[in-house]
């Protein structure tokens, strides 16, 4: 792990860029606090807080109104995944 300033970080943002792809950086602030800085990765999702509670809400009430996909007996995942995309 890597610990540094905020200054130090300022000052050399491209060096920690690129250590953060294979160490955990960390920054210092006294006033802010500490922030560990992660890359964002391709199959990385981001999405806000209340976006997620939305589709979570609504999940459950799909899944409440019977609004549910089930899988057949003796059907593979791979048909069932497929039935599902072309229901869409």
């Amino acid at each position: 792990m890597v610990v540094v300033s905020s200054r130090e970080f300022r000052a050399n943002q491209r060096k920690y860029f690129d250590l953060a792809r294979t160490n955990d950086v960390v920054i210092t602030s006294r006033s802010h606090g500490s922030f560990r800085l992660v890359p964002v990765m391709e199959d990385d999702t981001l999405i806000d807080r209340a976006t997620l509670d939305a589709k979570i809400r609504q999940g459950i009430a799909d899944y409440e109104a019977g609004k549910v996909y089930r899988m057949n007996d003796g059907e593979s995942t791979e048909d069932f995944l497929g039935r599902m995309i072309s229901d869409s």
